[in-house]
Order: structure tokens, then sequence, then C-alpha cells
């Protein structure tokens, strides 16, 4: 009879395939994860306190008929409530992204800095494996705490959008077609950006600057370029020149890069054509810096 195969050896390969990567890296990030999530909560507290305003709004055109609701002044009219949801938005437009970059790059950088991942290492977890954990930990967590407060101003700014309670022109326009579905894309934009900085510069300071602005240019390229176009493809007939002002032909909704001509073209019916097609070249565009920051990840550890 023959004898039993004999049991694997627990060496360092075999302990670091079990290592319990997640809960580590949400451990290790509970306070940054607690920070964000006030500050997340400051938002929809916003929001939601706003949401009463529309039937003060609605009190006061039955009041004064809409003519004067619309081009009066009054301390509920068509101005003041469009102006509160476009200043709640605002905190939405773009700054999740920065801040997701920023956090991102600062949290990477300093695994290099204090060689927390060198300890990985001798554990014999590889550093794809070890980075790509946190990566997605943090692009998970900055999403999911970004969604309840996009969810509610989009049901915010279609109930005043459906009740005819807003202005007419461009503050209408960036109410109702910026935030959505592109503005979560945009922190995974915001945490490929941070992930390539601090993997490429290792220095917290660094990392810290170049990461916003990575991902401010990215953003901007992408609307400058006019991609949507070609992905949403009735936006071609609406939609004609460049605007000639702002930052090298683009305008801006807070620090989100827009394109004015195309945001005062959209339709009512185009809102959700125009947010899938921004939202794959955003996501496109966050995978090609993911796959840069993990091809510099390789090239960084390759003496490991």
């Amino acid at each position: 009879m023959s004898a039993p195969a004999a049991a694997p050896p627990a060496g360092p390969a075999r302990a670091g395939r079990g290592l319990p990567l997640v809960p580590i890296a949400v451990r290790q990030y509970r306070w940054v994860a607690l920070v964000v999530l006030l500050l997340a909560a400051r938002v929809c507290a916003a929001i939601l306190y706003h949401y009463g305003s529309w039937a003060d709004a609605m009190a006061l055109r039955d009041h004064v008929g809409g003519q004067a609701y619309h081009f009066g002044r009054y301390a509920d009219d068509a101005h003041q409530v469009t102006g509160q949801l476009v200043n709640d938005g605002s905190s939405l437009a773009f700054q999740p992204a920065l801040l997701a970059a920023l956090v991102t790059a600062v949290l990477t950088a300093r695994e290099w800095e204090t060689r927390r991942v060198v300890l990985a290492l001798t554990q014999s977890v590889t550093p794809r494996r070890w980075f790509t954990v946190r990566w997605a930990v943090q692009a998970a967590f900055l999403a999911a705490v970004t969604v309840p407060a996009v969810a509610l101003y989009r049901i915010s700014a279609v109930h005043g959008f459906r009740l005819d309670l807003l202005t007419y022109g461009a503050e209408r326009q960036n109410a109702y077609y910026t935030i959505g579905p592109v503005t979560v894309a945009h922190v995974l934009l915001g945490v490929a950006a941070g992930a390539l900085c601090g993997t490429l510069l290792r220095r917290t300071l660094p990392a810290l600057v170049a990461a916003p602005v990575l991902t401010w240019l990215v953003a901007g390229a992408l609307v400058r370029s006019r991609a949507v176009l070609l992905v949403d493809f009735p936006l071609f007939s609406k939609v004609h020149g460049f605007h000639p002002g702002g930052v090298v032909g683009l305008q801006f909704y807070d620090a989100l890069p827009q394109d004015s001509y195309l945001m005062n073209a959209l339709e009512p019916g185009d809102y959700w054509g125009f947010q899938i097609a921004s939202s794959a070249l955003v996501l496109a565009a966050a995978a090609l810096l993911t796959a840069a920051a993990l091809r510099v990840l390789r090239r960084r550890t390759a003496a490991y």
C-alpha cells in the first residue's frame, strides 16, 4: 500500500497566499474612511435640507404667477432655488474626484515612505496583489459614499425640473445634466490617477499635488476632445463650435471642465445617453491610468 502524500510545506509562499488583505486595508484606512463619511454626510444633509425649498417655491409661484416667479425677484423665486441647487451640485460636480485622487495618492505614497510594502513582500504577497487590493478597497469605498449624495441630488434636481421651478438657461442645464453616473466615474478616475502618481512619485507631498492635477487634466482633455459625441451619436446634429471663453475653450462648473455648447444643446431625453457616454469615456481613461500604475509598479518592484 502506497504511503499517503505529504502535506505541502507551510512555507512563506503558502502563508502569504492566505493573508486577509482586504480586512487589513479596511483596518488601516478606518480613520480616513471616517473623515470621508463625515464629508459625505454633510453634503447629503445639505441636499435634504434644501429639498424643502421646493414647496416654498411652488407656493410662491401659485401666489404671484409663473411670469413673476421666473423673472421677478422674491425670496424663493426661480433664481434663488436654482442657485441653491447649483451650489449643492458644486460640492458633487468634481470635488469627490479630486478628493479621491488626493486620498489615493497619499495612501499609496505612504506605503512606500513607511516601507510597509517591503514588509508585505517578505510575506510573499506579490506587489500587484498588495496594491490592487488596496486600490480596489479605496475605489469601492469612495464610490459607495458618493452614490447616496448623487442619488439625493438627482431626486431634488428632477423634482424641480419637472415642476418647472428652475430658471431657463445655463444654470438649469448645469444643475440638471451634470450630476449622475459620470460623477461616480470621475471618482474612479481620481482613484486611478492617485494610484499612478503615488506609485510613480513615492513621496506624499508631490503625489498629493500631482494626482488632483492629473485627474483634472484627463477630465479636461476628454471634454475638449468632444469624444462624447463619437459615443453618443444623436448629439452630433445639436452641437456646433467650441466655446471661445474659459481656459483653452473650456467652461467650468466648480472645478469640473465643461463644453458650454454641448451642455446648452442637451434636452431632457438626452440625460441618460449623455451620462452613459461620458461615463464610458471616463472609465476607459481610468482603466488606462490603472494599467499605467501597474506597469510602473512592476518596474519599481523588480528588485524585490
